[in-house]
């Protein structure tokens, strides 16, 4: 039990880790300190550090529950390639909207149950599309480096300020359109097909790169002789 605000509150890591994504969807620089997290929870900040060693598990705990509410969005009734491809969009939205946990823990193991059921889900779709165990594992890898990668550099966009967001998105029509024909003749060349291109376009360009992969090795599989 921990006082708050006059009232006793029963504090456990589950409620601290929904206060943490609540704070994280606010997109506040450094959101998950105890002093932050104790307003928000009505509490001594001391109280939150009696359900975890550090702030480091706190962050992977939030990232986790992060992973559990992109899995939740995927509906029962999709076929295994449809299943991938929610996943993989579900993610990236995530951990976009709540840009501070998502751009830190994309490149970390949260070793739990939100991880779980994320590589779970990869994994027996993967089976069912026909791979042998050694491909599943392989691709499973690849999708999760991937869209992990991809989820992270977003999140770490959406958390910059809004003038250097802005920045960024005029350098097409700035930095690059003003270089050296002579110097730069490919960018020069491409530079308005660059410029054209947009996040969601790229994204489906890298899930499109992964089923070709995936579409091939099902392709040269050796078939069951029993088949």
């Amino acid at each position: 039990m921990a006082e708050g605000k006059g009232r006793a509150v029963r504090l456990s890591p589950e409620l601290i880790v929904e206060a943490g994504v609540r704070i994280a969807a606010r997109a506040e620089p450094d959101g998950l300190t105890g002093r932050v997290l104790g307003e928000e929870l009505g509490v001594d900040r001391s109280a939150v550090w009696r359900h975890f060693a550090d702030r480091d598990a706190l962050l992977l705990a939030v990232g986790d529950r992060l992973l559990t509410m992109a899995v939740e969005r995927v509906p029962d009734s999709l076929g295994p390639r449809e299943v991938l491809q929610e996943l993989a969009h579900s993610l990236v939205e995530v951990f976009e909207a709540h840009p501070y946990v998502g751009a830190a823990v994309a490149c970390r193991t949260t070793r739990g149950p939100g991880e779980f059921a994320a590589m779970e889900m990869m994994l027996a779709a993967l089976e069912k599309i026909g791979l042998d165990e050694g491909s599943v594992a392989r691709y499973q890898r690849m999708l999760a480096d991937t869209v992990l990668a991809y989820a992270g550099m977003r999140a770490g966009y959406a958390a910059l300020p809004q003038e250097a967001r802005a920045a960024d998105e005029h350098a097409w029509a700035g930095a690059y359109a003003t270089i050296s024909p002579e110097r730069y003749p490919a960018i020069t060349t491409h530079l308005p097909h660059l410029a054209a291109q947009d996040d969601e376009a790229v994204f489906q360009t890298l899930m499109e790169a992964f089923w070709l992969a995936v579409d091939a090795t099902a392709r040269t599989a050796p078939k069951d002789a029993d088949a």
